[in-house]
């Protein structure tokens, strides 16, 4: 499977769990305004990489799937929030009026507060889960909310927000956690050893900030205002090549395939602007 067809699939599956893990209820209002960007589109790059993990480590795919949809509803809540008045100020997403323009700055609060919660509630069940044990669940709980926190993904919102670090330093902890987290938890459902997720770790930021660099690159914002268009081509260059480096010291050329893709597709994403 190439990875046009991969991301494909992973959408696919991801809708599905979307609606066997939040099921209608009541008041309809809050359960719309959660559901409003969840199923309004994306990429789903982040459940991608948590099933590419599990694919790399032997875990279920049911089980990534699982995690994945868990990590996108994170995902959605801090869209959710940086599009407010307070933080980003964006009144439109994908070409709709954003979440707070649809259903008001307090329902768009209480939707991200929302689906940050849910994600831990979904996260903790070991009911919904066919092949992990309570203890590595917990490891992949702690791992998400770690990265999604102050040592994450709230930290480079801060720092974007009050311009406290250079673009790297706010990619790292901005878009980069959240996608390492995903890169990882999704190798932590297998039988990964100590190396493989080290490895992957430090390939799962590296392949966050080129996600972050090439952004940048299309908006012309961030690493584009500092280096410039060929500057930030040399960047992202950079942080491929690191990224591809350390996929091939994990020495599972078929297992990994995927994984050099998704950074073939980044590059060439810049490329066709």
């Amino acid at each position: 499977m190439n990875l046009e067809a991969f991301l494909r699939t992973v959408s696919q599956q991801v809708d599905r769990k979307i609606d066997e893990l939040l099921k209608p209820f009541e008041p309809k209002v809050l359960y719309e305004a959660m559901l409003y960007y969840l199923k309004g589109g994306g990429k789903r790059i982040r459940p991608a990489l948590t099933a590419m993990g599990a694919f790399i480590t032997g875990g279920h795919p049911e089980d990534a799937f699982t995690v994945g949809t868990a990590i996108e509803f994170i995902h959605n809540y801090s869209l959710i929030h940086d599009d407010l008045p307070a933080m980003d100020d964006d009144d439109f997403r994908r070409g709709k009026p954003s979440c707070h323009k649809a259903f008001g700055e307090d329902l768009a609060i209480l939707a991200g507060d929302a689906l940050l919660t849910y994600a831990f509630q979904v996260l903790s069940d070991a009911s919904l889960f066919k092949k992990v044990s309570a203890e590595r669940l917990l490891r992949v709980s702690n791992l998400i909310a770690r990265k999604a926190g102050i040592e994450g993904m709230v930290k480079g919102q801060v720092m974007d927000v009050r311009k406290l670090g250079d673009p790297e330093e706010v990619a790292r902890y901005k878009t980069a956690a959240l996608i390492e987290a995903s890169l990882v938890s999704g190798a932590l459902l297998g039988s990964p050893t100590e190396r493989e997720l080290e490895l992957l770790s430090k390939i799962g930021e590296k392949v966050g900030i080129l996600f972050q660099v090439v952004d940048d690159y299309l908006d012309k914002e961030g690493f584009y205002e500092v280096f410039g268009p060929e500057g930030t081509k040399e960047v992202a260059q950079t942080f491929a090549s690191m990224a591809l480096q350390l996929i091939r010291e994990l020495n599972k050329p078929e297992k990994t395939k995927l994984l050099e893709e998704f950074v073939y597709f980044l590059l060439k994403r810049m490329e066709e602007g």
